[in-house]
C-alpha cells in the first residue's frame, strides 16, 4: 500500500497556513478594536478637559472632533465586520482542510495497522510451520 505521509505533510502544511491568516486576521480585528478603544479614551479626555476649561472656542472644535470619532469608530466597526465575514470563511476553510488531514491520518493508521496484522499473522502462521516441522 502506499505511503500517506508525504500526503500528510502536504495537508498538514496547508492547515498550518490557514490558522497564520487566521491568526493574521484576529490581530488585526484586535488592532481596530484598540484604535476604537484608544480614540473614545482620547474623546472622554477631550471632553473632561473641556468640562474643566469650558470656553466657548473649545466647544466649537470639540464638537467637530467628536464628529470626527464617532465617524471613524463607525468606519472601525465597518471594518470588523468586514474582517469577522472573512474570519468566519477562514475558519470554515481552516475546519474542512482539518478534516482532510484527518481523514488522511486515520487511513494511514488504518493501512498500518492492516500491514503489523499481516506481518504478525505471517509471522504466526511461520512459527506455527516451524514448530509443526520440528514435532
Amino acid at each position: 500500500m502506499a505511503d500517506l505521509n508525504p500526503l500528510i505533510r502536504v495537508r498538514t502544511h496547508a492547515v498550518e497556513q490557514k490558522q497564520k491568516v487566521l491568526a493574521d486576521l484576529y490581530a488585526q480585528v484586535d488592532a481596530l478594536e484598540a484604535e476604537k478603544v484608544d480614540a473614545l479614551a482620547k474623546l472622554e479626555e477631550e471632553a473632561r478637559k473641556l468640562a474643566e476649561e469650558n470656553t466657548g472656542e473649545m466647544q466649537g472644535h470639540f464638537g467637530n472632533y467628536a464628529k470626527s470619532v464617532r465617524k471613524r469608530t463607525a468606519e472601525i466597526d465597518q471594518k470588523i465586520l468586514k474582517l469577522e465575514r472573512r474570519i468566519d470563511v477562514a475558519r470554515d476553510d481552516m475546519q474542512a482542510a482539518f478534516a482532510d488531514l484527518k481523514k488522511v491520518e486515520i487511513t494511514q493508521e488504518e493501512r498500518e495497522k492492516e500491514e503489523r496484522a499481516a506481518q504478525n499473522k505471517k509471522e504466526s502462521d511461520m512459527l506455527d510451520e516451524i514448530a509443526l516441522d520440528g514435532y
